[in-house]
Parts: structure tokens; C-alpha cells; sequence
């Protein structure tokens, strides 16, 4: 009986979702390429799935559906403008191309690894417009670019196959908190409108819950935490140092080492999430912090540190 339920939730877990994300067929597609031994799988043909381009914005209470309460959203301060991307609406939408004040940029989510990223989008002096390619690698969303054709992980920013492959798109920084406390921080703040829903899609929180891990039928063997356990994340290179974000709030910064370098990490109460920085102080830069869950961080990287049970407090 529960065997029976369990294919019955996946089949409708399956029909329902409308994303790249999760589909049959993953070990029959076309194969793109091998990258550090796994496939980029292309799922369906590109343009298949919803991106988006200089989307109109508005503030909150012009908002055809505003993002409400405790739903996740990317926030973003960059090139003069204050921005809030709903979680849901990327749901919906996984790659939309921004940009304001001559710089210009990517937000791309795949739900499948609870993916959700900022990428600037100027490579070589040129700006790249992208789009959902219909391909996963190591069960994550792989987008396009439509001037080169590279395709590039959306989870590291690396490019996988095409002209760039081997380059690196340039993590910018954004917020992983709430609607709430977004607006709180940024009452002026504005959002995306495409006409959709801002809330998670039912089938996403089905799959949330889910014990699968992506499609592709691989599981992790690492137990340091359970495979679907959602982890905030700090990446150099092939390395990633992984966190909570109720770990830092409980303790209000810690300092961790990735490729070498020492970060610290700190709770930001203001936007109510974490933030991570280099050192030394006097010259430090804010790096990006990405939602993943475990079993994809321990596919996408080498190195997978944790941070240590006795914290450094600042």
C-alpha cells in the first residue's frame, strides 16, 4: 500500500510540475556533453520553459499577486534599485534577465536542488542574455546563452559546454529571507510582475517533501545531513562551506575557511538573513550566499565543509 501510494504521489508530482526541473526520461534524452564525468541532459529542446527579460517592475502594492508573510524571496540592492524576487514566481519562471544602471544581470532558480542564484551577466565586456536551456546537469537547471550557446550550471556559474565552457559567471550577492522581512527593510522596495502567482506551486512543495533527489536516480552516501536538508552556501572554486541560517542567527557571525581564504559569516537582522564577507576586515567584499540542498552540494562540489560545532564569534 504505502509502495503504491508513493508511485501515485510521483506520477502526480510529475504531471503537475511545469518546469525543467523534474521530468521522465532523464536517462534517454540527448546527452550534450560529460562534464567531470556526468551528463548535461537536455530535457527539452530550449525556449521549452518560461525565462523572462526585462521584466516591468512595481512596488508591492501595485503587484498583481505581492509576495506575502514568511514566502522566500531573492532580495537585490544593485545598480541604484532595490528588488525583490519571489521564490514562487521563479518557480514559475526560472531564469529572468535584469538589469539597471548599466549593470546587468541573471536570477536563476531550479527547485529540483532548491537552487536560487544571482549571476552578473557581463563576460569579456560582453553582456550575455540567458535563457532556461531544458537541460539538467547533475539533476540541476543548466541555462543558455543566446549569443555564444554555452550552457552554464546554474548552480556554480560555470560553463559547461559551448565557446565560454570552463569560464565562470560572476556570483553577485542577494538576500535569501522573506517577504516580510524584505518589505520591512525595503517599504519601497519593488518586484517583478509577469502576471503569475508569487507563492510556491503546490507540486514544488510536494516534491519539498518528497524523498526524491532530482531525477536522475543518483543519491548521496553523505550523512552528515539528510539529502533534502535546505543549507545556505559559500562557494570558491570546486570548495563550499555550508551553514544554516538559524546557525548564525544564534550565534551572530562565525568564521570559516573556503580554498583557503577566511570568510566571515554574519546574521544580518535588518534584511533577517545571513551574509558572508572576505578578510581582513579592511578590505572585505561581500560574497553570495546560495540556497542548495545537500545532496546537490555534495554532487556540485569537491569539498563540502560545515562549519565547526564551536563557532568563532565576532
Amino acid at each position: 500500500m504505502t509502495r503504491d501510494r508513493s508511485a501515485a504521489a510521483f506520477l502526480l508530482l510529475a504531471a503537475a510540475l511545469p518546469t525543467a526541473c523534474l521530468t521522465s526520461g532523464y536517462r534517454t534524452k540527448p546527452r550534450i556533453a560529460v562534464v567531470d564525468g556526468d551528463p548535461v541532459v537536455q530535457m527539452a529542446p530550449p525556449g521549452t520553459f518560461r525565462s523572462a527579460t526585462d521584466p516591468r517592475r512595481v512596488p508591492a502594492a501595485e503587484h498583481s499577486d505581492p509576495p506575502k508573510g514568511d514566502e522566500r524571496l531573492l532580495g537585490l540592492e544593485i545598480g541604484g534599485v532595490v528588488l525583490g524576487y519571489p521564490i514562487g514566481l521563479l518557480d514559475r519562471a526560472e531564469v529572468i534577465d535584469d538589469e539597471a544602471g548599466g549593470r546587468a544581470w541573471v536570477v536563476v532558480r531550479c527547485a529540483l536542488t532548491q537552487v536560487a542564484a544571482v549571476y552578473d551577466r557581463s563576460v569579456d565586456e560582453r553582456t550575455l542574455t540567458f535563457e532556461n536551456s531544458g537541460a539538467l546537469w547533475r539533476d540541476t537547471l543548466v541555462l543558455k546563452d543566446r549569443e555564444t550557446g554555452t550552457y552554464w550550471s546554474s548552480a556554480t556559474g560555470l560553463g559547461l559546454s559551448g565557446p565560454l565552457a570552463g569560464r565562470h559567471l560572476d556570483a553577485v550577492p542577494a538576500a535569501y529571507t522573506t517577504a516580510t522581512a524584505w518589505r520591512r527593510a525595503f517599504p519601497d522596495s519593488r518586484y517583478p510582475d509577469l502576471g503569475l502567482p508569487t507563492s510556491v506551486p503546490l507540486s514544488m512543495r510536494i516534491y519539498g517533501v518528497s524523498p526524491w533527489q532530482g531525477v536522475s536516480g543518483e543519491k548521496t552516501g553523505d550523512r552528515r545531513h539528510p539529502p533534502k536538508k535546505e543549507l545556505l552556501s559559500v562557494a570558491a572554486g570546486r570548495e563550499v562551506v555550508v551553514f544554516t541560517g538559524s546557525e548564525i542567527r544564534r550565534r551572530g557571525a562565525a568564521r570559516a575557511t573556503v580554498a583557503g581564504s577566511e570568510i566571515s559569516i554574519e546574521w544580518d537582522p535588518r534584511r533577517q538573513t545571513a551574509r558572508a564577507w572576505t578578510l581582513p576586515a579592511e578590505t572585505r567584499r561581500e560574497l553570495a550566499v546560495v540556497p542548495m540542498y545537500w545532496f546537490a552540494l555534495v554532487r556540485h562540489f569537491a569539498v563540502v565543509r560545515t562549519l565547526p560545532n564551536r563557532l568563532e564569534v565576532e
